[in-house]
């Protein structure tokens, strides 16, 4: 089984270089990119979706708008939090699918302790690693392909982390990394960090998946060397550069 995870990074822009697989992944509101991103709208219109979707109120908005649940097929939702922490159909969104929840076999790839939430007690850095988790833990595809992860890099460099603004239906009420991390680059390297380490774990944990990057990400943790499994490609030809993890 070939899974392809399209997140909502610059480089989801390389998406034509995934082919074809059995299931594709989108995260949270990409109606923007649908619509704009040429050839996304034909790739997509022809393959089975799973959306894992956060519970902002105000989310799925642009979906609707642009009749996906109708003219796609979208075959699962999944929501980015553990079982039993939000109440099922509770997110306003009158997405027409039933709400799926991360079973307890996710508990050991997320972190406690607020490292990520103050809100959970376990919770993934974001909801495309959580989209990521669920492809390699739930899916368990032979492959797994992704692009339009860049770990938010290109902050350091002064550039928006998405590759097309986000609707403007979205709001995410100051919990986006984005603006956590705004202007403090040390707490953008330690969700960097984290993010890194979820989806290293992920591969490590199961080598029978064959996990392969395309990124616009210049800096990662060395633990990425080490593992034959997970292959990192920058779409733009760069050196990846390796940080301390423990920075």
């Amino acid at each position: 089984m070939i899974v392809n995870a399209l997140l909502r990074g610059r480089s989801l822009s390389q998406f034509k270089n995934l082919g074809d697989c059995d299931l594709v992944i989108l995260a949270n509101d990409t109606d923007q990119e649908i619509q704009t991103i040429d050839g996304l709208k034909e790739y997509l219109i022809d393959k089975e979706i799973n959306l894992v979707e956060n519970m902002v109120a105000t989310g799925a908005i642009g979906y609707h708008k642009m009749n996906f649940f109708n003219d796609y097929n979208v075959t699962k939702l999944i929501r980015p939090y553990l079982n039993g922490i939000r109440k099922p159909g509770s997110s306003g969104q009158n997405i027409p699918l039933k709400d799926n929840f991360l079973g307890d076999n996710h508990k050991e790839f997320m972190f406690g302790d607020g490292k990520v939430s103050k809100k959970y007690e376990y919770d993934y850095p974001g909801t495309g690693i959580a989209a990521i988790a669920y492809a390699v833990l739930d899916c368990k595809p032979d492959v797994l392909n992704i692009v339009g992860l860049d770990f938010y890099d290109n902050l350091f460099y002064d550039e928006s982390n998405y590759l097309i603004k986000s609707s403007p239906h979205t709001h995410t009420h100051g919990y986006s990394i984005e603006g956590l991390t705004k202007n403090n680059h040390d707490e953008l390297r330690r969700y960097q960090r984290l993010m890194q380490e979820v989806l290293c774990k992920l591969a490590e944990r199961n080598p029978n998946v064959q996990v392969n990057l395309i990124t616009k990400c210049k800096s990662f943790i060395s633990k990425v060397k080490t593992l034959k499994n997970l292959k990192i490609e920058n779409c733009d030809k760069k050196n990846l550069v390796f940080f301390d993890k423990n920075l």
